[in-house]
């Protein structure tokens, strides 16, 4: 018998009998072993793989080793164990070491080699644009490559999940936690899609949940790795499965967004009835043959599917690709309209059946309304019946244009106080024009609930604008009776909820904003307005002011999507977006990522010719502090100084952007070690803050570490050390949990060691990082800071080994974050030399002195202080290298360009002059 008989003999035998088969017709122990690698291959998703396919996968079978013994490497990876096998490829955990830690991956193994150049060249064109694909619920490829005997094989996330089925029936999930999953997943493939990248191979297997819920999308894109980019001969092995594929997949035609959503309707059947839909044209989720006895246990429950979910299947899994959705997103989108009882854009959208979703949503009312509703169409019909809504609107349109009036005669009569013929000493504040605005709202009667509770709205607004939280908290307060009436659905509540939660994060609470916003992530995500995304960023940024940033970063996707689908304010909301996005990849030190967001932002906003706002002001300080820490000091010096020039033209009187944007210039000033530059911009700030916010805010106690920093530049280590203790008091005293207090900490420790107390100096550094540990978590890009200190503290105490494991964490922490060539990396290095050196290694102390000292030269040549450390520290390293002239020259330059107000250390002094006399030192 061929090998072709004995596969299609054995098929369709159960295990026993295939036994009994083979052991009676096949005798050759290599040909059975190649039979049973086709059977394993083709149980794959319970599929049975065609006759026209069979010469294709006999000759796959066998090219690559179906498991490797756990040791094997593939590449740079080890192998653990096999996950896994398929037709195309074996799957195993494998693992490699990264900067000192474990990565672990999914290794997929192709079973074809790639022996031409032009295949690898095609292979690694796809593999390196599926590692760009970037999405909290697809599980990101790690890498691929071809190793020296033509093995292809991809590195993807290793995920530890049940496939989605598995997952729902395991946990008893109902129809509307199932759809919740599958809207994920559909909002994951349309991201793919829209960075043009076509999966070819969804199906349960292929999507997992873990423990907490969450979706991974496994393979994205892989079938086409299989399919494009292998040998001619491996196409003969589909790179799909049969059972989810669309009729186009399978006749091997075009390839298009349309196949996806083929597949995923497929999958969407299988989860409501535990059977697959596409196996008989005639099933639907509804319908007696695809019942399943997971989810659908009664006839409620068919009712619940009967109708919309039957359409959004047959709508999906359309054999012409022109009558599917449009999109992985538009299948998303009528999934939400299936939970929230609205028309489904598979329907027709006839009058009665909107009129039927219509009755659904709003059950309460429409009962006690139908009564008389069924009288006045009874006794007056349609036509009197639309005369009467026409009417409605008319008067609808009266009362808004009525209400506008009162309105703007309102406001005129609060301006009116503020006329020039009033006395300039007697001419109100901006804020007692609010006050008095409120008090008089709730005594004047002209104006009606609706008309009062949007000015209480707009003053609150004005409030937080000009930064007076707790007055934005009154005026809410007062419009509260009028909107604890109004369903939750309107706009007005979110409005009001939107503010607060502004308000609390001008008043650096970000958690109590968070509480107030983040229940409400699912149904905002949802929306198509202005007002969706501009809670969504408010979210976001209370996010990020917690230290969370990679939920932040999910918010703020959430509202790009939400954004990109309203219309008419697409371009200005996106901005809007992309100014948070930028922040956020800032505040949470990923200095490189930030600052091309916050560059293309910048661009966009000239090129649209908007006009200067708050959010402008937060855009140039973010791009300041990026062009700063990538090292371009010209640009950020240009960012700084006009973002100072907005605050000023913005806000006439003082305000906490205004401080901000002075404050983060006065830090810069001081870091470029121009501390009679820095002075003004320091205490103003501090001032301004002080004044605005109180000592406690966050802001302000950043004023006091600036202070300290400034004054101990300037050698007035004694007001230095004042400033960084009252901050650090103000921390403990009130329980401040901010990533301002361990930099006080830090700055205190700095200054401590300054002035010889090296033991306080250690124990505030080590406080410092603590508590930012706490703060942020482990590896976080906030310790970079804190750790630097440590590491300072821990060489002038003698702990050498301990230094040079804090620089190393530091450093790593910095090459994760593409920010190893700042100055805190090039700092990070220093105290690794001087550690090194401590510990005897002088060769390597070497190398990293000269190299830190080249940099600081280039980057920084203005901080003397540092640079003259650096020096003296490569000049002892070259004399213990034996090579006394170098270290005469470079001591020689250490003691010219040291110039402090301040005596020197007298024991380095006295150590650089010997070696500049004689190139000897210790």
């Amino acid at each position: 018998m061929t090998l072709r008989d004995l596969f299609e003999g054995a098929l369709p035998l159960t295990v026993s009998a295939r036994e009994e088969f083979l052991d009676a017709n096949c005798p050759d122990l290599a040909v059975r072993a190649r039979v049973e690698a086709m059977l394993r291959a083709s149980a794959t998703d319970d599929e049975a793989i065609s006759s026209a396919r069979l010469d294709g996968l006999a000759r796959a079978i066998g090219d690559v080793p179906a498991v490797l013994p756990a040791g094997s490497r593939i590449g740079p990876f080890g192998i653990v164990r096999v996950i896994g096998e398929g037709g195309s490829s074996t799957v195993f955990e494998a693992q490699r070491e990264v900067e000192g830690a474990s990565q672990h991956v999914a290794l997929k193994l192709l079973r074809q080699s790639l022996l031409s150049p032009d295949a690898r060249r095609r292979f690694g064109r796809e593999q390196r644009a599926l590692i760009q694909l970037q999405h909290p619920n697809i599980a990101r490829m790690v890498e691929g490559g071809v190793t020296e005997g033509g093995q292809a094989y991809i590195a993807l996330e290793l995920v530890d999940g049940q496939p989605i089925t598995a997952y729902a029936d395991g946990r008893n999930l109902g129809v509307r936690e199932r759809l919740g999953l599958f809207m994920t997943v559909c909002k994951a493939v349309d991201s793919a899609h829209r960075a043009l990248i076509v999966h070819r191979d969804i199906k349960p297997s292929n999507v997992l949940v873990n423990t907490e819920g969450e979706v991974k999308l496994l393979d994205f894109g892989i079938a086409k790795l299989l399919a494009d980019d292998l040998e001619p001969e491996a196409t003969l092995l589909q790179a799909f499965t049969p059972a989810y594929a669309a009729p186009e997949q399978k006749a091997g035609g075009v390839i298009t967004t349309a196949t996806d959503v083929y597949s995923l309707g497929i999958v969407l059947g299988e989860l409501l009835t535990g059977a697959r839909t596409g196996d008989d044209a005639s099933r639907t989720p509804s319908g007696p043959n695809g019942v399943g006895p997971v989810v659908l246990g009664g006839p409620a429950t068919r009712r619940r599917l009967r109708g919309d979910l039957d359409a959004v299947v047959t709508k999906a899994t359309e054999p012409d690709p022109e009558r599917r959705y449009t999109s992985a997103g538009a299948l998303a989108d009528d999934i939400e309209r299936v939970l929230d009882d609205r028309p489904v854009r598979a329907q027709p959208q006839t009058r009665a059946y909107r009129m039927r979703k219509f009755v659904v949503r709003h059950k309460g009312g429409v009962a006690t309304t139908v009564a008389f509703v069924l009288a006045i169409l009874s006794a007056l019909g349609i036509a009197l019946w639309q005369a009467h809504v026409a009417r409605d609107e008319a008067a609808r349109a009266d009362s808004q244009t009525r209400r506008a009036e009162t309105v703007r005669d309102f406001l005129v009569s609060i301006f009116q106080s503020a006329q020039a013929d009033v006395p300039r000493e007697r001419r109100p504040t901006v804020e007692q024009l609010v006050d008095d605005a409120g008090d008089k709202l709730l005594r004047d009667t002209a104006l009606d609930v609706s008309g009062r509770t949007d000015l209480l709205l707009t003053l609150a607004k004005v409030s937080i604008a000009i930064g007076a939280y707790e007055r934005a908290h009154s005026l809410l307060d007062r419009a509260a009776p009028a909107i604890e009436r109004l369903p939750l659905s309107s706009v007005d509540v979110l409005r009001t909820r939107v503010l607060r939660a502004n308000a609390r994060l001008g008043q650096a609470k970000p958690e109590q904003a968070i509480a107030l916003l983040a229940p409400l992530r699912g149904s905002l995500a949802g929306r198509s307005d202005a007002a969706g995304v501009e809670a969504l960023l408010a979210l976001a940024g209370a996010l990020s002011g917690a230290n969370r940033s990679d939920e932040a970063q999910a918010v703020a996707n959430d509202a790009h999507a939400v954004a990109d689908r309203v219309a008419e304010q697409r371009g200005e909301l996106l901005l809007s977006v992309d100014v948070l996005r930028a922040r956020d990849f800032i505040t949470a030190q990923k200095f490189a990522q930030g600052l091309a967001v916050a560059r293309e932002a910048r661009a966009r906003w000239k090129a649209q010719a908007r006009e200067p706002s708050s959010e402008l002001l937060d855009l140039m300080y973010q791009l300041g502090v990026a062009e700063e820490f990538t090292g371009d000091l010209t640009r950020a010096d240009a960012a700084y100084r006009e973002a100072i020039a907005l605050a000023e033209r913005l806000y006439v009187r003082p305000h906490p952007d205004t401080a901000s944007a002075i404050g983060i210039y006065g830090s810069f000033l001081v870091a470029q070690a121009r501390f009679d530059d820095a002075d003004p911009y320091i205490l103003r700030a501090l001032a301004m803050r002080r004044a605005l916010l109180g000592d406690a805010h966050p802001d302000t106690l950043n004023s006091m570490a600036a202070l300290g920093r400034l004054r101990a530049g300037q050698m007035r280590r004694d007001e230095a050390r004042a400033a960084e203790e009252e901050g650090v008091r103000i921390c403990k005293r009130e329980h401040i949990r901010h990533n301002v207090c361990p930099r006080l900490f830090g700055a205190l420790s700095q200054i401590l060691a300054a002035q010889g107390d090296l033991d306080g100096a250690l124990a505030n550094a080590d406080q410092a990082v603590a508590m930012q540990r706490e703060l942020t978590g482990e590896g976080s890009a906030q310790l970079a800071g804190p750790l630097g200190q440590l590491a300072r503290a821990q060489v002038k105490r003698g702990r050498y080994a301990d230094a040079l494991a804090t620089s190393d964490e530091l450093l790593a922490i910095a090459a994760r974050n593409g920010s190893d060539e700042s100055k805190e990396g090039r700092y990070a290095r220093f105290q690794r030399a001087l550690a090194l050196y401590g510990l005897g290694r002088n060769r390597e102390a070497l190398d990293l002195a000269g190299d830190v000292v080249a940099a600081q030269k280039l980057k920084t040549p203005n901080e003397k202080t540092t640079l003259f450390s650096m020096l003296a520290l490569h000049a002892r390293a070259l004399s213990r290298a034996g090579r006394h002239d170098e270290a005469k020259s470079v001591a020689a330059e250490a003691l010219a360009i040291e110039r402090k107000p301040q005596p020197l250390d007298p024991v380095i002094v006295a150590d650089l002059q010997r070696l500049m006399r004689t190139g000897r030192g210790d």
